[in-house]
């Protein structure tokens, strides 16, 4: 019996800069390319390979066999969902952020499919049938900016949005394509350097966009201490309200300009779920709190999302990597992918 495989071959062209920033993704049509880069083993943490494969999710140019001959679309799906490790993590993770959001209000469904409508129209325009023109994806930071404007809240910490399924998937898999080109671009960077040690750049699904969640828990065990004994202070047994002149409110604004994260997320979870803890449960409540909402929450994955593309608009020195030493590359780059994906790297991640 013939096995399943899958050839994926493109080519990520980056402008110069501090570091490179990419501008397009672009899949091989011509066969002469395939013969020209004969295909590897991906790379050891997939990144080439999932990024051929969410753009194949992604866009629906491609599912065409004229726009790209070796192209398997069902295996390619099937290879997506075996090898991206956060999909998995999203939904171990997703059953206690459900089991949170059953003591919140959630925000308005009618909102939401609303956001979903104007995500879909910006996302469309930055396909093309040779790929994705990865400088289109700026208006998405607009539709955003709309949406919290709209909620009055922030997507951070959030566990009140409930998206369709199909959108879910989508943002599940343009997080991996965004996620994983940064990825390349990381590899590439490491292998023109001299020392990995102290110029090497890292890519890490936590620390990334959660980069001090440890400190963020001791000023939430701070604020969530001072919102419980200046309750009085706001309740009916308000003394004199020259008290919450000069303690509650100046103190509320501090944390709010100086903790921000930590005051986002006090007020974003259950009062009784806190209540029911004591001290040394509720630091370790606030810390995995962070975290399942990282993982399994469809609020970070558009915050995951929206770091990722300022990322790309503004580099990514400026966003993820802004303690290494920036190498200034003086003219555009671009790289050449060509790898195989086979039915026993499919099979073989799922056995394991």
């Amino acid at each position: 019996m013939k096995h399943k495989s899958l050839r994926l071959g493109f080519d990520v062209s980056m402008d110069k800069g501090a570091t490179l920033k990419p501008l397009k993704v672009q899949f091989w049509s011509q066969e002469s390319n395939f013969k020209k880069f004969a295909p590897t083993a991906p790379f050891k943490y997939m990144s080439d390979a999932l990024v051929g494969l969410s753009l194949v999710k992604l866009n629906s140019y491609i599912k065409s066999p004229l726009a790209t001959p070796h192209l398997d679309y069902s295996f390619a799906v099937e290879a997506w969902k075996a090898l991206d490790p956060h999909v998995e993590l999203y939904e171990r993770s997703q059953k206690r952020v459900r089991s949170l959001q059953s003591h919140l209000a959630v925000v308005d469904p009618k909102l939401c499919a609303q956001f979903e409508d104007h995500f879909n129209e910006s996302f469309e325009s930055a396909m093309t049938p040779w790929g994705v023109d990865l400088t289109a994806l700026g208006p998405l930071l607009e539709t955003f900016s709309w949406f919290e404007n709209k909620m009055e809240a922030p997507l951070l910490y959030n566990f009140g949005l409930n998206f369709s399924k199909p959108f879910v998937e989508k943002l599940h898999t343009l997080y991996s394509f965004l996620y994983n080109l940064r990825s390349l671009v990381a590899v590439d960077h490491n292998a023109h350097i001299e020392d990995a040690s102290h110029e090497g750049v890292k890519v890490d699904a936590i620390t990334d966009y959660l980069p001090r969640a440890e400190y963020v828990v001791n000023d939430a065990l701070l604020y969530y201490n001072f919102k419980k004994f200046s309750e009085p202070f706001s309740g009916p047994r308000t003394p004199d309200p020259r008290v919450e002149k000069l303690f509650a409110a100046p103190m509320e604004k501090s944390f709010q300009k100086y903790s921000y994260n930590a005051v986002q997320l006090v007020n974003n979870l259950p009062k009784p779920f806190m209540s029911s803890l004591n001290p040394v449960e509720l630091e370790e409540a606030f810390y995995l709190v962070q975290i399942d909402w990282l993982l399994g929450s469809p609020a970070a994955l558009l915050f995951k999302i929206r770091e990722e593309i300022f990322a790309l608009q503004n580099g990514y020195e400026k966003i993820f990597w802004k303690d290494v030493e920036p190498k200034h590359h003086s003219k555009p780059v671009a790289l050449h992918l060509s790898c195989e994906v086979t039915e026993k790297m499919v099979h073989g991640t799922k056995a394991a």
